[in-house]
């Protein structure tokens, strides 16, 4: 009886040893591939005009609104007479990470008034009279002219030669981003682009134009 009990017993541990041992030698396999991500790159413009503060398309902020248009006037023109001109610079860069195939300009209408800086008015039409012109350069030194983007003169330089290139003109042709004035080949990442946007009250200027202000929107948009 007693040799049966500890046979017994032996028997116990050997089918457990069996058990643990074969546990821990199964077979196995793995790999990961960690981390991964899709993130989106970003469009965002940058309007400066002549040594002023950069303004972004954001706002600064988020970019659920990627439209601003509160950035600096360019032309504030008062008190001129006929022959008289006034211009300002503007620097655009796209600040984002994805490059622009194109760069577009357009304006809301014109709207003529009289000047709330005179107290005697014409009744004339100044945004039909007051010429406009855009000069595309080449860097920021404003030095080498590349495009004249509108108005008189040649494919690369802008002047006044061409009376009918006016605020109204210009509004009518480009009333929206449909219809918007393509600009070059668009704008790298980083990049930036050069312009100079001049007004003049044209010199054959009459008396109904005297104490009127033609007014105007310029948006500058860019597209993937």
């Amino acid at each position: 009886m007693k040799t049966r009990m500890l046979f017994t017993a032996t028997l116990v541990v050997a089918l457990v040893a069996l058990t643990t041992a074969a546990s821990i030698a199964l077979f196995s396999a793995e790999t990961t591939n960690p981390t991964n991500k899709f993130a989106s790159g970003t469009l965002v413009l940058s309007n400066t005009v002549n040594s002023g503060t950069a303004c972004l398309s954001t706002g600064g902020g988020s970019t659920d609104t990627n439209a601003n248009g509160a950035c600096d006037q360019l032309l504030n023109l008062t008190g001129k007479k006929p022959g008289q001109a006034g211009s300002a610079t503007l620097k655009l860069q796209n600040v984002g990470s994805i490059a622009a195939s194109a760069l577009k300009l357009f304006s809301s209408a014109c709207t003529d008034a009289d000047a709330g800086t005179e107290s005697y008015h014409g009744t004339g039409s100044p945004c039909g009279s007051v010429q406009l012109t855009i000069q595309q350069w080449t860097d920021n030194t404003f030095a080498t002219p590349l495009t004249c983007i509108y108005g008189g003169g040649s494919a690369s330089t802008c002047d006044w030669s061409d009376t009918a290139k006016t605020f109204g003109a210009y509004a009518t042709a480009h009333t929206g981003v449909g219809n918007a004035q393509t600009i070059g080949s668009g704008v790298a990442a980083g990049a930036s682009a050069y312009f100079t946007v001049s007004a003049q009250l044209p010199s054959t200027a009459g008396n109904p134009l005297q104490g009127r202000q033609a007014t105007m929107d310029l948006t500058w948009h860019i597209d993937q």
